[in-house]
């Protein structure tokens, strides 16, 4: 039997101007324990609803149009901003994508990991320093009794993004959002930082959204999937069915355009055209021009998120699934 969802974001839509909506009707769930990935894109929408549910986006000029995220029997878009913070960095906590414009600068490493949790379990300084010192040792900073007095700029990009998972962790968080969390990184560095992630995602059991649109950790750490573009949910899963039997046409671009090991006989693959802006966004399916198998009925209205096979496989496509109408994808 399924647990309850730590979260469950409901038909989510959001604006920035009169007009089309931004983000337009996206929901998922996320349970203890799990990690769900949002994949997708530059500009499709993942980092703008992560930074919704947080409460960062300033309103306006943002603008909610519809939508809940329950967390823990609470609409977090209906939280007041005092609620909001007294969630930020305790039970919600997130990772941003470049941890040098994330951390203060004029702060040690030291004071800004004790001022988290000072701030959520009101301890006097000493122990919350003896937490924060204990935090660096989990996330296997080397020499952290020294680190605990370095500035953000003394550390290495691998160190910043370790202290920012200590911070994010400080205060054993329900549900963790890591937004990019290898950005910039080396690969050595980025099988690091996921390794470190799903360590203490085990001990502490948290749930974990991870935003990313690099599908090799996707496939790591991923438990579901969600797949995103220009806005919209249009494939979404258990991570085994989006990459064994992938059902929107979008998807399989992304599939296909993965580079692999080995030897090519051709060309990689790409998904013809580009994002077009939100003022010039079809009305009905939103990937209609960039997509091989598109029909009339495509630019007649929006496909639902429909169950494909079992039912826990869903794809906003009108044909899906493809191969029973397109023999080139059977």
């Amino acid at each position: 039997m399924q647990s309850d969802p730590v979260l469950a974001l409901s038909d989510f839509s959001l604006r920035f101007a009169p007009g089309k909506n931004l983000v337009d009707g996206v929901g998922f769930e996320v349970r203890a324990g799990e990690t769900l990935c949002i994949v997708g894109e530059s500009g499709c929408g993942k980092s703008v609803t992560a930074l919704a549910l947080m409460g960062l986006l300033p309103i306006p000029p943002a603008d909610i149009v519809s939508g809940t995220a329950l967390f823990e029997g609470r609409d977090l878009f209906r939280l007041s901003e005092a609620e909001l913070s007294d969630l930020r960095g305790n039970r919600i906590s997130m990772i941003f994508q470049e941890p040098m414009t994330s951390l203060n600068p004029a702060f040690t490493v030291g004071d800004q990991l004790t001022e988290t949790v000072r701030r959520h379990r009101r301890l006097p300084a000493a122990e919350a320093s003896a937490v924060a010192l204990d935090m660096l040792k989990k996330v296997r900073i080397p020499a952290p009794e020294k680190r605990m007095t370095d500035y953000p700029h003394q550390m290495s990009g691998g160190m910043r993004q370790r202290v920012m998972i200590a911070m994010a962790l400080a205060n054993a968080p329900k549900l963790l959002i890591a937004d990019e969390p290898t950005t910039a990184l080396d690969v050595t560095i980025q099988a690091q930082i996921l390794q470190l992630i799903a360590q203490l995602q085990e001990e502490t059991g948290t749930a974990v959204i991870m935003i990313t649109h690099d599908l090799g950790v996707v496939a790591e750490v991923a438990d579901h999937v969600a797949v995103m573009y220009a806005g919209h949910v249009v494939e979404a899963g258990p991570v085994e069915a989006i990459f064994d039997d992938p059902q929107h046409p979008y998807t399989i671009g992304l599939m296909g355009a993965m580079p692999s090991l080995g030897r090519r006989s051709g060309k990689l693959a790409t998904i013809r055209g580009t994002v077009p802006p939100i003022e010039r966004m079809p009305d009905a399916c939103r990937f209609m021009p960039r997509c091989p198998f598109a029909q009339n009925k495509c630019a007649e209205a929006v496909p639902p998120l429909a169950p494909v096979g079992d039912g826990v496989h869903r794809a906003a496509c009108w044909y899906a699934p493809l191969e029973k109408h397109f023999a080139e994808v059977a």
